[in-house]
C-alpha cells in the first residue's frame, strides 16, 4: 500500500519537538550516500509510544524532498518467510516505479534486489521496516541474504524497541554500516514548547503536564489532546503511563456502539468493514465504521486497519478481563472467518498470514499433557542462513555426543491419563544418521529451522523437507524418507514433480529438542506442523517409534502409510511411517479436527445452489478484478501491446500500466507471459 505524503504530514512536522539529533542524523546519511556507494543501515530504537513510527514519517517527507524513493513495511503485515518477505516488498516497489517487473525470475529474494537495482538506478532507495522487534525470526536471513545484495547507496531503516546486538555489532565490516539511535523521552524544554504548541499557555498547567508526562511522547500527545474535550486530565503518580494514555485515547469514543466496535478491533490484529461485522455477527454500518477509522489511535495498514498497538493490547486485555464470554466468542469466530479464508484460496494463492491468524485466535491444543496451555512467544522458529548454519552443525555433534536418554511422564490434567515420554539415548542419535546437512542446505535451505529464545539460545532442530522436482530425486535416496516414496503409484509420484516454488507438501526428516520435556518448546514443535498442513498439500514422517509416537501423529490427524513401513534407523526397529493429505477439500475435514480440539464452534455455512455449469473456475478468478482490469486482460491476453490497449480503451498507456501491475499483484505473478499462461490455464 502506498500512502500519499500530502500536507497534513507537513503541517505534523511543525508540531514535532525534540529529535532534532535523529532528524540532523537522518539527512546526514542522506548526503553521504550520495557519495558514498555502499549500503548504509540506521536503527533507530525505544519503548512503545516513544516516537518511532512518527520519526518515520517525517523521515519518508526528508527523502522525498531529495528525491529519494521511500518504501516503508510493517512486519506485523507479511508472513516471516524470505517469500513472505518479498511478495509484500514487491508490491510496494511495483507501486513504485513503473516497469519494475523482471522478466524470468521465480526467486523473490532475486526479484526484489533486481528490482530495487532498477530503481537506484533512478533516484536512491530508502528502505524502512517498521515494528522490527517482531521481525527477531528473520533477523538471520536479512543479515546474510537480503541486505549484503542490495544496490550500493541503498538506505535501511530499522525502527524497533530493542538495540540491535550479537550478530549485528560481532564484525567491523557490520558495525561500520549501522548506526544506532535510542529515542529517549522528551526533556522539560521540549514539553513545554509541544504544550505550547497547542495552545496551552498556563505554565502551570504546562509543569503539570510536563511532570506526569515525564516526557513520554505519546502519553503527552494524548494528554495534551484531551484538552479539546474539555476534560481534566489527571495522571496520577507511579501509574502505568499506557493504561492512563488507554483510558484518555477512550474520550474519543463517547457511545456504547462505537465502543463496542473498539473493543471487537483490539481482538484483531487487523481489520476491516467486513471481518468486524463477521466477528460480532451483526451490521457494522459504514458510518459507524467511517467514525471507527477517524478515531485517532486507528491507523490504515495494508490488510486493512489497525489499532495503536499499545490501544490495541491494553483494550484487549480490559474486554477479557470484563467480559470473557464474549471475548472468547470474537476469538472464535475470527478463527472460523480465517479457516474460510484458508479454504477458499488452498491451492490457489499464498495464505500463510491467514494461517497464521487461525492459530492466533484458535489457540489448538494437542493432548493437554503435551502442550502448554498457551504460546510463549518468547521462542521464534528461525530459517537457517550461511551465518547459523555452525550453529545447526554443532547442534548435531552435541546430539550426537550426548550420553542421556529422555525419560519423564506427563500428566492430562483434565483426564488423569498419564504418558510415558521415553527416548533411549541411541534413538536421539538416529535423528541425523544418514543426513547430510551440507547438501542438504544447499539443495533446499528452507528445511532447516532452530527453535531458539530471544537470548538467541537453541531449543530444537527440525529438519522439514519441502517435495518437488528438485528434492524428491534426493529424498529417495534417504533411508528413512526412501520407504514413503517407494509406496506411492507411479502417478502419485509424478504429482510431487512440480516447481521448488509451490511444492506438493513436505516431509520431516527430523524434530530434535534440546529438552523434550519442555512443554512450551514441544507446542512450538506442534504448532509449526500445523502451519505447514494447513498449507493444503501432503504432510509424512517417519519419527523413530516409541508409545508417545505412536499416539502424538494420529492425534495430530496423520494415518500409518501402508507399505512404508522400515527398520533404516537401527536395522531391527519396526518404523512406521505417517502422512496426511490436505490437498484441495480435505483440508475442510482437517481444520473442523482442529476446531473440535479446541472446543471451538465451526458450523458449516448453508450450500449454495449449485455452480451453473457455465461458471468455470476461470470466472472464478476474474471475479476479483475491477471491470476495467477484466478489459485489459482481455486485450492482453489476446495479444496486445499497452499501446493497443490503450488505443481500444480510450486511455493513456500510462493508465495500462497501472491496471497490469494491480493484476500482476493479485494474481502474484510478474509478466505479460505468466498472466497470458494463468488465464489460459484456468
Amino acid at each position: 500500500m502506498v500512502l500519499e505524503f500530502n500536507g497534513l504530514t507537513q503541517r505534523e512536522k511543525q508540531f514535532f519537538v525534540g529529535r532534532e539529533n535523529e532528524l540532523q542524523q537522518f539527512q546526514q546519511v542522506m548526503e553521504e550516500q550520495a557519495a558514498i556507494k555502499h549500503v548504509r543501515i540506521l536503527h533507530i530504537y525505544g519503548t512503545g509510544g516513544v516516537g518511532k513510527s512518527t520519526l518515520l514519517r517525517l523521515f519518508h517527507g526528508i527523502a522525498e524532498e531529495k528525491g529519494a524513493c521511500f518504501v516503508r513495511l510493517d512486519s506485523r503485515d507479511f508472513v516471516h518467510t524470505e517469500a513472505g518477505f518479498s511478495t509484500a516488498l514487491l508490491k510496494q516497489l511495483r507501486a513504485e516505479g513503473d516497469g519494475l517487473h523482471p522478466d524470468g525470475l521465480e526467486d523473490e529474494r532475486e526479484c526484489c534486489i533486481q528490482s530495487l537495482t532498477q530503481l537506484e538506478r533512478e533516484q536512491r532507495v530508502v528502505l524502512a521496516l517498521d515494528t522490527f522487534e517482531e521481525m527477531i525470526d528473520m533477523e538471520a536471513w536479512l543479515r546474510d541474504r537480503f541486505v549484503p545484495w542490495l544496490p550500493d547507496g541503498t538506505i535501511v531503516l530499522l525502527a524497533g524497541r530493542h538495540p540491535l546486538k550479537g550478530p549485528w555489532l560481532l564484525s567491523p565490516a557490520w558495525r561500520e554500516l549501522i548506526r544506532q539511535l535510542p529515542l529517549q523521552h522528551l526533556n522539560r524544554e521540549d514539553c513545554l514548547k509541544y504544550a505550547s504548541l497547542c495552545g496551552i499557555r498556563e505554565e502551570e498547567r504546562m509543569e503539570y503536564l510536563w511532570r506526569r508526562s515525564k516526557g513520554h511522547p505519546l502519553t503527552l500527545s494524548v494528554a495534551v489532546a484531551a484538552q479539546s474535550y474539555g476534560e481534566e486530565t489527571v495522571i496520577t503518580s507511579g501509574s502505568d503511563w499506557f493504561q492512563e494514555v488507554a483510558s484518555l485515547w477512550l474520550k474519543e469514543v463517547p457511545d456504547d456502539e462505537l465502543r463496542a466496535v473498539v473493543e471487537a478491533a483490539s481482538v484483531l490484529r487487523r481489520f476491516n468493514q467486513e471481518l468486524l461485522s463477521f466477528v460480532m455477527e451483526k451490521d457494522v454500518s459504514l458510518h459507524v465504521f467511517e467514525r471507527l477509522k477517524s478515531l485517532s489511535f486507528v491507523q490504515q495498514s495494508v490488510k486493512g486497519w489497525q489499532l495503536h498497538d499499545l490501544m490495541s493490547e491494553i483494550t484487549s486485555n480490559q474486554f477479557r478481563e470484563r467480559a470473557p464470554g464474549l471475548f472468547n466468542r470474537y476469538k472464535e469466530r475470527s478463527a472460523v472467518y480465517y479457516a474460510e479464508a484458508v479454504l477458499a484460496s488452498s491451492g490457489y494463492k499464498e495464505m500463510a498470514w491467514e494461517v497464521g491468524e487461525l492459530f492466533r485466535h484458535a489457540d489448538v491444543r494437542v493432548l493437554k499433557a503435551l502442550a502448554s496451555a498457551s504460546m510463549d512467544c518468547t521462542l521464534y522458529w528461525e530459517s537457517v542462513t550461511e551465518s547459523s548454519f555452525a550453529d545447526v552443525m554443532a547442534y548435531i555433534e552435541w546430539r550426537k555426543g550426548c550420553n542421556e536418554g529422555i525419560h519423564g511422564i506427563e500428566i492430562d490434567t483434565d483426564t488423569g491419563e498419564q504418558f510415558l515420554i521415553e527416548y533411549p539415548v541411541e534413538a536421539l542419535q538416529y535423528n541425523f544418521d544418514g543426513l547430510d546437512m551440507d547438501v542438504l542446505y544447499d539443495l533446499a535451505p528452507e528445511s532447516i529451522k532452530l527453535l531458539r529464545d530471544k537470548e538467541g539460545r537453541i531449543h530444537a532442530l527440525a529438519v522439514i523437507i519441502p517435495l518437488h522436482a528438485q528434492t524428491v530425486p534426493w529424498l529417495e535416496q534417504d533411508p528413512i524418507a526412501r520407504p514413503y516414496l517407494a509406496s506411492l503409484t507411479s502417478e502419485e509420484k509424478t504429482q510431487l514433480l512440480v516447481p521448488r516454488e509451490r511444492p506438493a507438501g513436505w516431509f520431516m526428516r527430523t524434530m530434535d529438542f534440546i529438552d523434550l520435556m519442555n512443554p512450551v518448546a514441544r507446542t512450538h514443535g506442534v504448532y509449526l506442523l500445523y502451519a505447514y498442513i494447513c498449507t493444503g498439500g501432503i504432510f509424512a514422517c517417519s519419527p523413530f517409534p516409541s508409545r508417545i509416537t505412536q499416539r502424538v501423529y494420529p492425534e495430530l490427524g496423520l494415518s500409518v502409510v501402508e507399505g512404508a513401513t522400515h527398520t533404516n534407523y537401527d536395522g531391527n526397529t519396526i518404523t512406521h511411517t505417517y502422512a496426511i493429505d490436505t490437498r484441495g477439500n480435505k483440508l475442510r475435514g482437517f481444520l473442523e479436527g482442529l476446531f473440535r480440539k479446541a472446543g471451538l464452534e465451526w458450523k458449516q455455512a448453508v450450500p449454495a445452489p449449485a455452480p451453473d455449469p457455465k461458471e468455470t473456475r476461470k470466472t472464478m478468478l476474474m471475479k476479483q478484478f475491477t471491470s476495467r482490469e477484466q478489459e485489459v486482460i482481455q486485450w492482453v491476453v489476446s495479444g496486445c501491446s499497452n499501446a493497443e490497449v490503450a488505443g481500444k480503451l480510450f486511455v493513456s498507456e500510462v493508465t495500462v500500466k497501472k491496471h497490469l501491475k494491480s493484476i500482476y499483484a493479485k494474481l502474484g505473478i510478474r509478466s505479460r507471459t505468466q498472466l497470458a499462461s494463468k488465464i489460459m490455464v484456468e
